[in-house]
């Protein structure tokens, strides 16, 4: 795919001004992506980091292409309170992480996150801008507030 299009909104979750609440941007997430493997069908280790990764996807107006799951990990790591560390660790130990790499290919990884570079920039420095990060295990009544305010609240522009 090419960048524009990986940038081209499909869902309202994607929207930066989307009135759908965390809770139902989760689950347009998971509607518009079939062959995801719900969180509730893996190991409690996994199954937690992936609903963080899953609400980041959300929050952060991400779809699941090669270049927004790059996104994904970057703006986890940089707009999150989860930290570098824990979130590498979190990756290497997660079986579910580690096949999936696998199955896309390291080089494909790569070149995803290269193709990603001028987003990256943008992540960055909208990162270094906020001060208020993303819970990357957020409250529970999070879920019924709309996404335009938990956005706003946090400083968060989707990208």
């Amino acid at each position: 795919m090419s960048p524009t299009r990986d940038r081209s909104p499909r869902f309202e979750y994607q929207s930066q001004e989307s009135t759908l609440t965390l809770a139902a941007g989760l689950d347009e997430y998971y509607r518009g992506h079939p062959a995801l493997i719900r969180p509730e069908a893996m190991g409690a280790e996994d199954a937690e980091l992936f609903r963080h990764h899953d609400i980041c996807h959300v929050i952060f107006g991400l779809d699941t292409t090669m270049v927004d799951e790059a996104m994904a990990d970057l703006r986890t790591v940089l707009g999150t309170d989860v930290g570098v560390r824990c979130y590498v660790r979190y990756l290497r130990t997660s079986q579910e992480a580690q096949r999936i790499f696998e199955a896309a290919g390291y080089l494909r990884v790569i070149g995803a996150t290269l193709r990603a570079t001028p987003r990256f920039v943008r992540a960055l420095f909208q990162a270094l801008r906020t001060r208020r990060r993303w819970p990357w295990n957020p409250p529970e009544e999070y879920l019924g507030k709309p996404l335009r305010l938990l956005r706003a609240a946090h400083g968060i522009r989707v990208i």
